[in-house]
């Protein structure tokens, strides 16, 4: 329960503009007092018509320790998830904030070098990920020893977060063959929620051969349905084609959920997605939404063939 009650306290505060910290400390000093009473009280008549009066003290004094010690515990591998299921996109929109800025500022014929300077700036903002990492591996030893299963979500986890830490290859790309194979991690991340009970159909069609992409585009528009739809209910598929020539189609489809609130920022990522798309694939990119209150419709066609070089 102190896992989801801390998970859920760190997303209500530090993902609001501005982040509400004083707000976010004294909610984490809650759910720690909240819990200790908890536990000390179950503990405290537990023991107390088991132990004789001089060891009851004693015994209780010491489990309450324990259990201050567990609690500790609890919240930082919370906060360690939380970081790490929340910081690629924190990297990504940082990113492409930097892009739009050089987009819509400078003109075209400076873009080239504004956009190399962005990404030059954010690189040096980077934070060095080797911790990140090895605390996960610490959290896949202890999850493992007691669920083999479960802890196939943490490999995925780091194996997608690893890739968007990726430096891309020449021009800004990376193999399309990764990127798909990310894009199925992502699917299987998020069918552990629903205890593998609900999984969107995905199907490709085609070899990626050596085509290539800009990164985390087919991984965003995945996560905006995984998002914004209700997988509940059918249909919920992902669908990619790779016609000869280099042509791309991705479409997703999912029933959209009903009565959801409009949060702040909540279609950033496919105006990102859209900027980005229109930087690299100037006139070789179509990105079409339909919706209905039944169905959600996406569909985007890339010409991988396009490399940019007159761009």
């Amino acid at each position: 329960m102190l896992f989801y009650w801390h998970f859920h306290t760190l997303n209500c505060y530090l993902n609001r503009t501005p982040s509400r910290y004083w707000l976010m400390s004294l909610m984490i000093l809650t759910e720690m007092a909240v819990i200790m009473i908890i536990k000390i009280s179950r503990d405290y008549f537990f023991m107390l018509n088991t132990l004789p009066d001089k060891q009851f003290w004693v015994q209780l004094k010491q489990t309450s320790g324990l259990d201050f010690n567990r609690t500790i515990q609890y919240l930082f591998f919370s906060t360690v998830i939380w970081s790490a299921v929340n910081f690629g996109r924190f990297r990504r929109h940082t990113a492409e904030a930097l892009l739009k800025s050089a987009l819509t500022d400078k003109a075209n014929t400076e873009l080239k070098y504004q956009f190399a300077e962005a990404q030059n700036a954010f690189l040096k903002q980077q934070i060095n990920p080797h911790l990140l990492f090895n605390t996960l591996n610490a959290i896949y030893s202890t999850v493992y020893q007691h669920s083999p299963e479960d802890s196939r979500s943490v490999l995925l986890l780091s194996d997608i977060m690893r890739y968007s830490f990726k430096d891309p290859g020449p021009g800004g790309r990376v193999p399309l063959a990764e990127e798909i194979r990310q894009v199925e991690n992502l699917i299987d991340l998020n069918s552990f929620r629903y205890h593998h009970m609900i999984r969107p159909d995905f199907r490709v069609t085609g070899e990626a051969g050596a085509h290539t992409i800009i990164p985390l585009v087919l991984i965003t528009l995945t996560e905006n349905m995984f998002k914004h739809g209700d997988l509940r209910l059918s249909p919920h598929a992902v669908e990619i084609t790779i016609s000869k020539g280099g042509q791309l189609r991705y479409v997703t489809q999912n029933v959209p959920k009903v009565l959801r609130p409009a949060e702040p920022g909540s279609h950033v990522g496919l105006k990102n997605t859209r900027l980005r798309l229109d930087y690299a694939y100037p006139d070789n990119y179509r990105l079409e939404l339909t919706e209905t209150t039944e169905l959600f419709t996406l569909e985007l066609h890339i010409n991988l063939a396009y490399d940019g070089s007159n761009h």
